[in-house]
C-alpha cells in the first residue's frame, strides 16, 4: 500500500505540462473574451492582436488560442496562468498587459460587468494596485476617443 502511494506520487506522468509566458497571456485574455458567456469576434481579433505584439507566433496564434481554450476550461481559476506572469514580467510588463485586457473587453464596444470584474481579479492576481488598474483602463478609454 505505501509502496503504491510512493509510486503515485513520485510518477512523472502526474506532472502537469509547465504553462509558458505566451500561454499563460492568451489565457488571461481569453478570459476577458468568454467572460460575458459570448465570444465577440472583435474581442478574439483583439486578443489575438495583443498576442501578436508579445510574441513571433506568426501563423501559430489560431493554434496557441485552440490550446489555451482548453486550458482555460480545465482550470479553475486564474491563479496558474498569473503565477506564471508574475515570476516573469516587471510592472510596465503587467501594466501594458492590464491596457491589453481592457483593450480586449471595450473591443465590441460595450463592457460588460463581468469583464470588469475579471479583469479586477486578474489585476489583483498580478500585485497590482488598484490606482494602475484604474490608470490602465483610463488610458484604454482614452485611445478609444
Amino acid at each position: 500500500m505505501i509502496n503504491a502511494l510512493k509510486k503515485l506520487f513520485s510518477s512523472t506522468d502526474t506532472v502537469a505540462d509547465p504553462i509558458s509566458y505566451q500561454k499563460a497571456v492568451a489565457a488571461l485574455l481569453l478570459e476577458v473574451v468568454i467572460a460575458d458567456d459570448e465570444i465577440h469576434p472583435s474581442e478574439e481579433q483583439s486578443a489575438k492582436e495583443a498576442i501578436k505584439s508579445v510574441s513571433d507566433l506568426g501563423e501559430d496564434i489560431d493554434r496557441l488560442f485552440d490550446d489555451v481554450k482548453n486550458t482555460i476550461h480545465d482550470a479553475n481559476d486564474a491563479y496558474q496562468f498569473t503565477k506564471v506572469i508574475n515570476e516573469q514580467a516587471s510592472l510596465e510588463q503587467k501594466f501594458e498587459l492590464l491596457k491589453c485586457l481592457w483593450r480586449v473587453a471595450y473591443a465590441d464596444g460595450n463592457l460588460d460587468a463581468h469583464e470588469d470584474h475579471r479583469i479586477r481579479k486578474i489585476s489583483e492576481l498580478l500585485f497590482m494596485q488598484h490606482s494602475e488598474f484604474i490608470q490602465a483602463k483610463l488610458a484604454v478609454l482614452e485611445e478609444m476617443k
